[in-house]
């Protein structure tokens, strides 16, 4: 048995939140009770909070909802059968084993994939994603583009769109979206999105969306973050399971993205002034060595982001550019 399938084993055991001693652990998974703490180490590495007490054995610091297809599934309003979706333990980043997936076989639009955890996961320009296991969602979209790598212009602010409006419709409030792919709760990040492209040899082109949700964020790894951040399950006003949440995201995401595919950004635009925490307050853009200040316009039919200086209103579009408010 490989270690991955032990640790899926040992984490499914403690799940209920209970204390197992580790002879009965070793016992299940048919290892030693030093190779069970071996194993318990792994799990700590990847994010989980255990408590080890002398006579009692392990279990976590709180109960665990694993996500479970089934369960998604009948949690899910409108796209129940299809299209397709697969549930990972831990992978390197979920868009990555989306990409294997698109280079092994055909993906129909839509196919999709959940992580309980990244030991790779990232953000935009590069930056860590962090991903502690069983805590948040890790969430990527096979979409193919029709009109080629063009198409996917705006694509990450049409996604943004569809999160802010299904964190909305969960009860929470103060919810705002930075441009291109930031999702925000009373002025925290919550939601991040990293639209990856390519290009076909016949010329044909598609993306994969991926999308990181904090739902319940552990302590021991949120000192690691270096920004002001939130989570939905300190902004929800009821508890609410995960799987549940992870139904809701994927409906209002495969939604978006039909409708996307139908009418482009324009159905957006006015969508994403609602939410736009940026529009009309003074900011600064900085890309690399250069500045750039002006008003916040909010965005145009292409996604590109509209600033207004003392020459006029200039566009800019994404890559190596961080937008902040001026101090």
């Amino acid at each position: 048995m490989k270690q991955s399938q032990r640790l899926d084993q040992l984490i499914q055991q403690l799940s209920d939140g209970e204390f197992h001693s580790g002879q009965s652990l070793g016992e299940q998974l048919n290892i030693s009770r030093a190779a069970v703490n071996q194993h318990i180490h792994k799990l700590e590495e990847l994010g989980l909070e255990l408590f080890s007490v002398s006579g009692k054995g392990y279990k976590l610091s709180q109960q665990l909802e694993l996500l479970d297809k089934e369960k998604i599934k009948q949690a899910t309003e409108h796209f129940t059968n299809e299209p397709d979706f697969a549930v990972y333990s831990v992978v390197d980043s979920s868009n990555d084993e989306l990409k294997l997936l698109a280079q092994e076989q055909k993906l129909a639009a839509g196919y999709s994939v959940f992580a309980e955890a990244q030991t790779a996961g990232r953000g935009r320009r590069g930056k860590r994603w962090i991903s502690p296991f069983g805590s948040n969602l890790y969430f990527s979209v096979y979409w193919p583009l029709a009109e080629g790598i063009h198409g996917a212009m705006g694509l990450s602010l049409a996604v943004g769109v569809a999160l802010a409006e299904c964190f909305g419709s969960l009860g929470i409030e103060g919810v705002g979206l930075k441009w291109p792919n930031d999702v925000y709760i009373k002025g925290k990040k919550v939601s991040g999105i990293l639209v990856d492209l390519e290009t076909l040899a016949d010329g044909s082109a598609h993306s994969i969306i991926g999308i990181g949700i904090n739902l319940k964020m552990p302590e021991s790894v949120a000192q690691h973050i270096d920004q002001a951040w939130t989570d939905i399950s300190s902004e929800i006003p009821t508890i609410m399971s995960r799987n549940l949440i992870a139904a809701r995201v994927r409906d209002s995401v495969l939604a978006c993205l039909s409708e996307y595919d139908a009418a482009g950004l324009s159905v957006f635009q006015e969508r994403w002034r609602a939410y736009d925490q940026f529009l009309d307050k003074p900011v600064r853009l900085v890309m690399g060595q250069r500045e750039c200040v002006g008003t916040c316009r909010g965005i145009d039919e292409n996604g590109a982001l509209l600033v207004q200086d003392e020459t006029g209103v200039k566009r800019y579009f994404g890559g190596e550019i961080s937008l902040r408010l001026q101090q």
